[in-house]
């Protein structure tokens, strides 16, 4: 019996650098999964010893037993020294920051010695692993690297050596706990079987989730591909600093930074209409017809001019003008949803000031009327967008005026990310985007969306809490719903990469046995040995350790072997070779067809003529042979002038590189569907989506996919942050217009 150490977890400075806080939230998350899928692999990690021991001789079993009570014993060690190895290179990646250097050990030639063969064995099975699982997320892995830099303001240069979320980190933090175990070679190799089936196969989701963490918040949030070079410079992180970056604020101390921005493009805007201190010259599409004078410098201007009768105007304060909101607001719940979307705010206003106060010239603070101008056009941006299906666009158009009064109150609003009514509207355009109009009104994503707008028309009037209070709400609500569809998202995801896999074996095994018999003249018990038989170990062999193991490449060459033991032989050397190979041949054969349950009775009458075959040649004598046909049919390819897109097309290759959690519109005769990729398989092959509740509904290859998206029967559906999306533009067509106004 195996002697066994209690293992402890590995030691190591934690490092007291600090970390970019949404890195911070990068570890926390990584770490939360990749510990949990060590979890699970764990808890099947005894029942698959126990597999291989009942299949062992009896002098054998004791290893896999010996291996099960380590791993039970260890278990918490591994899992602990995993995310204390996973952590320690998130502080040497501080320690880089704040311009450290990690520690490079000098190399004494006189102290190496040779590698001992378990040691080799193990790190080339290490290295294997590590380089299949990143060339399944090298470009997420890409744009991941770059937006660390990002936050690191260039001062750290992140690539495969230093970023913790390379597979071959993960593989290093858990083979150095494993290397604490007392465990044989053999043994060893299995648990690094079982890390990389369990494991390292999650290698792209987990880097497509800590992706969507640093989306979330605001990193980079619409990079699709690693530039060449920074989109933007490094340092300017938020919108504001963006923003001002190119056109400075004025120095109001009362203002809020992006606030005093937008409105100095506002000012821009104004005088390029001809507006001076109009009120509705503020932006592209604004109504300008309203009667609203607007105060500028203690004096009352309409229509860009002052107004002579001042005596005749009334001026609006900022508390008049939420009292003004929360009486509209009160018509708004009357309204359906059909009569929700309002044409021009600013005219309501007015007629409904008319009506309190007769038909005085109504007069708004400057800030106020920029904020009412401004709102008005990121709800023009947001009822434009294409992926929010009408229905759910017109429940949120009905949360303009309660998010005017937001504004108006409280000016941070426009550069406060975490502002609660920000995230309670881009949580429920998220929501909004994955829910299909097919399943109507009445499906429980669009009834929550609903009860959500129509808490805040009823209830809102200036306690900005109850946005809160629903974010809460709702985030439950749509947290467990992707859980419960996540679950059977991952049971359709495993059942197609199984059949994937399958197809794909099934594919190299056939192009393997037609490479080397198609287009000859072979005898007829070779033709079915190697077709019906061999073809099967081949098959089991790809499935089980993959095309890169020495088990399927010394069963590839025992095909060579075959085939060139039935060719015509003339020299006496050949011959010779030929009596030596012959037994060795017939002992693997006999052996390989035994490990897949081959009839035995067909398997000795196979091997015995196939005997014959070799004594007759050995004799000099001919044998009876067939042409051989290949197995793979030769596709005819598609003349060029009648493909839909050349294989080259850009699009092809964008779709191939879709990360799963993609959601796309597909336009059919009826209503249009929305679904999410569930798997990408094998960069395109096959491109599997499910819906909302996890349920496969279509399958692609990314030259179909590329199809339809250049002919429009479907669309991705960009899934960022709405308000933020509003607002970029909105800041955009401003600058867009102010450039060419100026030349």
């Amino acid at each position: 019996m195996a002697k066994v150490t209690q293992l402890k977890p590995v030691s190591g400075k934690a490092g007291v650098n600090s970390l970019p806080r949404p890195i911070e939230k990068v570890r926390d998350r990584y770490v939360s999964l990749a510990s949990s899928y060590l979890e699970d692999m764990l808890d099947g990690a005894d029942d698959t010893l126990y597999d291989l021991a009942e299949k062992e001789a009896e002098g054998e079993r004791e290893r896999f037993f010996d291996a099960m009570r380590e791993v039970r014993i260890q278990r918490s060690g591994l899992v602990a020294g995993l995310k204390q190895s996973l952590q320690h290179q998130f502080a040497e990646l501080a320690q880089l920051r704040e311009g450290g250097i990690l520690e490079n050990t000098k190399v004494d030639l006189e102290s190496l010695t040779l590698v001992n063969e378990d040691d080799l064995e193990t790190t080339v099975a290490l290295d294997n692993m590590a380089r299949r699982a990143r060339n399944g997320c090298d470009e997420q892995l890409k744009v991941l690297c770059h937006r660390l830099e990002y936050l690191f303001e260039s001062k750290v240069e992140v690539g495969e050596k230093n970023n913790p979320l390379e597979p071959r980190q993960l593989v290093d933090a858990f083979s150095q706990g494993l290397e604490r175990l007392s465990l044989d070679i053999k043994a060893r190799l299995i648990i690094l079987k079982l890390f990389e089936r369990e494991v390292l196969v999650e290698t792209g989701y987990m880097v497509t989730e800590v992706n969507k963490v640093l989306i979330d918040a605001g990193v980079l949030p619409d990079m699709k591909s690693a530039p060449i070079a920074p989109v933007r410079k490094p340092g300017n992180r938020s919108l504001a600093q963006s923003a001002s970056s190119q056109s400075p604020a004025p120095s109001s101390a009362g203002n809020d930074q992006m606030f005093s921005l937008l409105q100095e493009l506002l000012v821009t805007m104004r005088s390029i209409q001809g507006g001076g201190a109009s009120a509705g010259g503020a932006a592209p599409g604004a109504d300008m017809s309203a009667a609203m004078a607007v105060m500028q410098n203690g004096v009352p201007y309409l229509n860009g001019a002052p107004v002579s009768n001042a005596a005749s105007v009334h001026q609006v304060s900022s508390d008049d003008l939420v009292g003004v909101l929360n009486r509209l607001q009160r018509v708004e719940r009357s309204l359906s949803e059909k009569d929700g979307e309002r044409a021009n705010l600013k005219e309501d206003l007015s007629e409904l000031l008319d009506s309190e106060h007769g038909e005085a010239i109504h007069a708004l603070d400057q800030a106020d009327d920029d904020v009412i101008n401004l709102v008005s056009l990121l709800f023009d941006f947001i009822l434009d967008d294409e992926g929010l299906p009408s229905e759910i666009k017109a429940l949120i158009g009905r949360l303009q005026i309660p998010l005017l009064k937001v504004a108006i109150t409280d000016k941070t609003f426009f550069s406060n990310d975490n502002h609660e009514a920000r995230l309670l509207l881009n949580m429920l355009a998220r929501a909004g985007n994955q829910w299909d109009p097919q399943q109507g009104i009445q499906d429980d994503l669009y009834q929550r969306i609903n009860h959500a707008v129509h808490r805040i028309i009823d209830d809102f009037e200036e306690d900005a809490s109850l946005f809160a209070t629903l974010l809460d709400e709702f985030q439950r609500f749509f947290d467990n719903q992707s859980s419960r569809s996540e679950r059977v998202e991952q049971r359709v995801r495993e059942a197609e990469e199984g059949k994937a896999r399958a197809e794909q074996a099934r594919l190299e095994v056939v192009a393997v046995l037609d490479k080397r018999m198609a287009g000859r003249q072979l005898p007829d018990v070779v033709v079915r040995l190697l077709r019906q038989g061999w073809q099967q170990v081949l098959y089991l062999t790809w499935l089980r350790e993959g095309p890169d193991s020495a088990t399927w490449q010394q069963q590839v060459k025992v095909v060579d072997g075959v085939v060139w033991s039935v060719l015509p032989h003339r020299d006496q050397t050949a011959l010779e070779k030929l009596k030596a190979l012959s037994p060795k041949l017939l002992k693997t054969l006999y052996s390989g067809l035994g490990q897949i349950s081959y009839d035995e009775a067909e398997a000795k009458q196979l091997l015995i003529k196939f005997r014959d075959v070799h004594q007759q040649l050995l004799k000099g004598l001919e044998t009876e042979r067939v042409a051989v046909e290949p197995e793979m049919p030769t596709t005819e390819p598609q003349a060029t002038e009648n493909a839909a897109l050349p294989e080259n097309h850009f699009l092809v290759k964008k779709a191939g590189q879709l990360a799963p959690g993609q959601w796309i519109e597909i336009v059919d005769d009826d209503e249009p569907r929305r679904a999410k990729l569930a798997a990408n398989i094998r960069s395109g092959v096959k491109m599997v989506f499910t819906n909302r509740r996890g349920i496969k509904v279509e399958e692609f290859s990314a030259y179909t996919l590329a199809v339809a998206l250049h002919e429009g029967t479907v669309k991705l559906i960009e899934e960022g942050a709405l308000f933020d999306r509003a607002l970029e533009a909105v800041i955009g067509d401003l600058r867009r217009m102010q450039a060419n106004a100026q030349h």
